[in-house]
């Protein structure tokens, strides 16, 4: 196995001479190869790096969750991850390890959301909702998104917790009636554009209805969204 030196030095070596998307693969093998804190926090400080474009950063911190030619024990990655997310003053961190963790379906990330979720900082609330809907099983985890959806000050936010919502759903399909029945309460007061584009989305999804929005594979989206929030309240309306 290699060891932190080689490690490091292929890291730097990559890196001085531009070829670390080139190289990023052969990195990761070595990278995930094992779970000891040297290596962890060789990785975790990757995202301190500025001498690298976001793209091969963006690269390298998502092998923390990756499902493929990774040695490394999840829980030891987790409970890693945790302990930096208490320590972590900066908040762009923080939020990066919320979404990571999310990803890593840590059981201690719930906890986190839970806390988090309300949070001044947009790109953590931003986070801990998407999240949400990674982790989300039970109707307390609703009403939390349920909460934002109606109160959150930031209208895409609002429309990404009713996204989040339509995510649990694919997961769990028992929870249909409860995330229609919060929609159609919140739907009818809304007016930010986006925030209703994340409601007629998920009825549209729930209900398999054609209610006036097109979101493409790419998360592209069109249609007239207040005509459609009309079809979609009258839709909800006949709905028991």
């Amino acid at each position: 196995m290699i060891s932190i030196e080689e490690l490091k030095h292929e890291y730097n070596t990559y890196k001085n001479e531009g070829t670390l998307m080139d190289n990023v693969f052969e990195l990761k093998e070595h990278l995930l190869s094992s779970d000891s804190k040297e290596f962890l926090e060789f990785h975790y400080s990757i995202l301190d790096d500025n001498s690298i474009p976001e793209g091969p950063k963006n690269m390298i911190i998502s092998f923390f969750y990756s499902d493929v030619v990774n040695k490394r024990d999840k829980t030891v990655v987790s409970d890693f991850l945790y302990e930096k997310y208490k320590t972590e003053s900066d908040l762009e961190k923080k939020a990066r390890l919320i979404q990571i963790l999310g990803h890593l379906r840590s059981p201690l990330v719930k906890e986190i959301v839970e806390k988090e979720i309300q949070s001044p900082i947009r790109d953590i609330r931003y986070r801990c909702l998407i999240v949400m809907g990674w982790v989300g099983t039970s109707v307390e985890d609703l009403n939390i998104l349920n909460e934002r959806m109606l109160s959150d000050e930031d209208g895409q936010l609002r429309g990404y917790a009713a996204t989040a919502m339509r995510q649990i759903w694919y997961n769990k399909k028992s929870v249909k009636n409860r995330v229609t029945r919060y929609i159609k309460e919140a739907i009818v007061n809304e007016s930010n554009t986006e925030a209703l584009i994340g409601m007629i989305i998920t009825i549209q999804d729930l209900h398999k209805k054609k209610l006036g929005i097109k979101e493409s594979n790419y998360g592209d989206i069109s249609g007239d969204v207040q005509k459609a929030k009309l079809k979609t309240i009258k839709v909800l309306e006949k709905l028991k």
